[in-house]
Formats: C-alpha cells, structure tokens, sequence
C-alpha cells in the first residue's frame, strides 16, 4: 500500500471509533505519537513513515476486533472450553526487527499545554548552561521520566539531579484546569515510605523558594520541622549570603520576591491543601473532590482499609465513588501492591478507564511494565 492508500484506510476505521471510543483514541494517539485533537487526512499527510505504519498496524488491529470480535471477553467466557486444545499453534514465528520507542517529548503534560512558566524556564536553562544546575539546583525535564513511586497524574518537569529526586505538577487526576496555579510536589524514590510531599501552591512560589531556600525542596514533612529548626540556629550565628548571579538573574526574569518566612509559608500550603481535599491518603496528596459541588467545609478524614479483604477492595473498585477509587489507587501503588498482583492492578486500570482517565490509565501502566 503506498501511503494515500494507508491514510484513507486509517480514516476509513477512525469513522467507526471516534464517536464510541473517541476519548480513549485521542489519549492513545497522544500517548504513542504526541498528536493531540482529531485525526485528519491532512494532518496524516504530515507524518513520517515510521509514525504513520504503526498507526496502520494499530487500526488493522482495531479492524480485526471490530469485525470478528467486538465483544471477545463475553464470547470466551460462554464457550464450551473444556473441547480446546490445550496447546496452540500460531504457526512459526518470523524474527522481526524490534520496534524503536521515539522519546516523545512533553509526553508527561497529556491534554495540558507545556506551561509558560516552564518554556521561560527552558529558555533560562539554553541562557544558564551549567549554572542551572549547579546554582539553581534544576535540570528541566523535557522527557516523560518516572519511578514506580511516581503518582500517575502527577507530571514530572524539573530535577535536581541527585537521588532520582523530581518535582512534578498535581493534576489531582486532571481536575486542575491550568498547571500554572498546580500545586507542586516532590517525589523522593530513596525517601522509602515518604517519598512524597508538597512543596509549594504553584509553579510561580516553587521558584520563589529556589530563590529563598532551596534546601527546604528535600525535606518532607516529617524532617522539615528539624530542618528548620537547625536553620534556624545557624541563622542566629551567620550572615545571610547574596545571592548567585543565576539565581538574581532567575529573579529577574520571573519579577520574584523572596519568602519572608519559609516556615510559615510551608505550614500554610499544607493547611491549605488538607483543607481542600476529601479524602486523605498514605502518600499525603489525598483526593480533590471531583466536583466543585462536591466541596465541603470539614476537614478530610483518614482513610482506612483493610488490605486483607480483596473481596471488599474489589467490589469498592468496582461500586464506589470516584474519589474513593482514586484514594485506593493511591493508596494501593504507595504500598507498592500493584507490582506483585495483577488482579489488583487490573481493578485499578479498569477504574481509571471508566473515570476516562486514559493518560493516568498509560501511566500506571508504563510503571508496571
């Protein structure tokens, strides 16, 4: 087939999917090929070869399925199974030369446009060179990079390059309508059990700390209080130092003021955000309401679980509300559960799926895999 051919054949297929699974679509579109928005024949003009042959194989597959099996699972689970073979046979199999992932960057940010804070940030960093790291403590993160510990709705766009640490902005499961006002979190894979925590109400205050403290970014809450109360003492018997010419010159470019006081602002974004929320977790983030109906003025309340019941989790998985399904999830990849069993996992992927939260749903899966 020469590529007219491929591209009216896609279009053909995309026809049947857009409307029942357009949603699903568009954020595996997203996820595999960094295309945001409805396929057009145009845009597919526009592809490379290599992009647009695996979209090919993808719609063949979706073909096959829509044609032969749309409803596989009701089908095998009504066949007489006891008459199969216990051995299948495919035939032998054809060596194949292993398909190459093309890093896709800003994949993490998903239906979110790149910040604009973060693209002045870039363009410091191309100004800075070395002296982004070394004297802000930053190197930006234009590849989606995750640990097994990293929340799926969390998007990673910063590091300070030690100890696998990363800042990420808190979509709160995509609620969060512009990253610009997102909270800020830390994520700290060697931080067994800890390894998350808040750090700043948005992006702008983030880099209001750079230019107050930055040593505050590594502490999390249960070391914080001690941080700053050593600080505190050495306050007492030094001098505050200038600042560095990157960071006056960070300070420049974004208009920043210092915090006066970090240890105040610190309590007052975590107040702030159990405030917010409805349902804590184990990792400290909790769940947002959904809903801005669903806002209530009493604070969150813990949320406890007896891991021992499957039974019970699945049927939460399955009966729950939203915010209780994504407090599970939370709560389940903390404890580090999902890794060894998938029955668990598979529940927390099908949750994720029905909330149409696809890009969480590529995410939790990618740590697994």
């Amino acid at each position: 087939m020469d590529k007219q051919e491929i591209i009216l054949f896609i279009m053909e297929e995309y026809e049947y999917f857009k409307d029942e699974s357009g949603e699903q679509l568009k954020a595996g579109l997203l996820r595999i090929f960094n295309y945001k928005g409805g396929l057009t024949a145009e845009a597919l003009q526009c592809w490379n070869d290599s992009d647009l042959s695996q979209l090919y194989h993808i719609v063949s597959g979706m073909r096959l399925t829509r044609l032969y099996v749309p409803n596989i699972i009701e089908v095998y689970e009504g066949m007489d199974r006891d008459g199969l073979p216990s051995r299948v046979s495919f035939g032998s199999i054809v060596n194949s030369e292993p398909l190459q992932k093309e890093p896709r960057i800003h994949r993490q940010y998903g239906k979110y446009d790149v910040p604009p804070t973060i693209n002045r940030l870039y363009e410091l960093e191309a100004e800075l060179g070395r002296d982004m790291d070394m004297e802000l403590g930053l190197l930006m993160q234009k590849y989606d990079f995750r640990y097994h510990c990293t929340p799926p709705d969390f998007i990673p766009f910063a590091s300070p390059g030690v100890d696998g640490i990363h800042y990420c902005f808190v979509t709160d499961f995509g609620t969060v309508k512009d990253l610009e006002q997102a909270y800020i979190a830390a994520v700290s894979p060697m931080d067994i059990d800890s390894e998350i925590w808040i750090v700043a109400k948005n992006i702008t205050d983030f880099l209001r700390i750079l230019c107050t403290d930055r040593s505050v970014l590594y502490y999390n809450g249960s070391t914080l209080d001690v941080y700053f109360q050593s600080a505190k003492e050495q306050e007492l018997q030094q001098e505050k130092q200038q600042l560095s010419p990157a960071l006056q010159r960070l300070k420049a470019v974004f208009e920043l003021n210092e915090i006066p006081d970090l240890f105040e602002y610190m309590q007052s974004v975590r107040e702030a955000r159990n405030k917010e929320i409805c349902i804590q977790t184990l990792d400290t983030i909790g769940v947002m309401p959904l809903l801005l109906e669903q806002s209530r003025a009493s604070a969150a309340e813990p949320f406890f679980l007896d891991w021992e019941d499957e039974q019970s989790i699945m049927q939460l998985l399955l009966d729950a509300s939203p915010e209780v399904k994504l407090a599970i999830i939370r709560d389940a990849q903390h404890m580090k559960l999902l890794m060894n069993d998938n029955r668990l996992l598979k529940s927390c992927e099908r949750a994720l799926k029905e909330l149409g939260l696809y890009h969480e749903l590529y995410n939790l899966r990618e740590l697994i895999d």
